[in-house]
């Protein structure tokens, strides 16, 4: 009787487990694909950020993009060797927020200071196409500079955009 049961518990289990499978599979996006992407300075607009925060997400992401090897090619704004590829896409950057926090308040309290910034990060085609338009923030909380923030901001901008090529 026991072997009984445990079948029926198995197969209804299972029936429950199939239904969330498919609806993973179907709501999967198909990623996209590219031979280079060439890297936009940071946009500001109306924010205030200090020009040192917005060189070192720039480079950050120069550096961070390379390395994942998702493209064959990473170009810099006004690399003329970029006019001449024709499925080259462009990473945009757009700061929506900044928040200066206190290197020695994080250390102190671990409660207080934390460094944040908020961006929108967005690809688009040759054409003007958007392909990719997200909402990033990029946090120091606990220890390290306030250009720390740079680099966890980077990071995160780097991994949405693998997952999207």
């Amino acid at each position: 009787m026991k072997n009984r049961e445990c079948l029926v518990v198995a197969a209804a289990f299972s029936m429950l487990a199939v239904p969330v499978m498919l609806s993973a599979q179907t709501t999967a996006k198909p990623k996209l694909s590219a031979p280079a992407i060439q890297i936009a300075m940071v946009e500001a607009g109306d924010i205030q950020i200090p020009a040192e925060f917005r060189f070192a997400v720039y480079e950050r992401l120069v550096e961070r993009v390379r390395a994942s090897g998702a493209f064959q090619k990473v170009y810099r704004t006004g690399d003329r060797a970029a006019d001449g590829v024709t499925d080259l896409v462009t990473l945009h950057t757009k700061v929506e927020g900044f928040k200066e926090g206190s290197q020695t308040k994080r250390e102190l309290t671990t409660v207080f200071g934390a460094t944040k910034v908020d961006v929108t990060a967005s690809v688009t085609a040759r054409d003007g196409h958007v392909l990719m338009d997200q909402k990033i923030t990029g946090r120091v909380r606990f220890f390290g500079e306030n250009l720390g923030v740079t680099n966890d901001l980077a990071k995160r901008i780097t991994k949405l955009v693998g997952q999207t090529f």
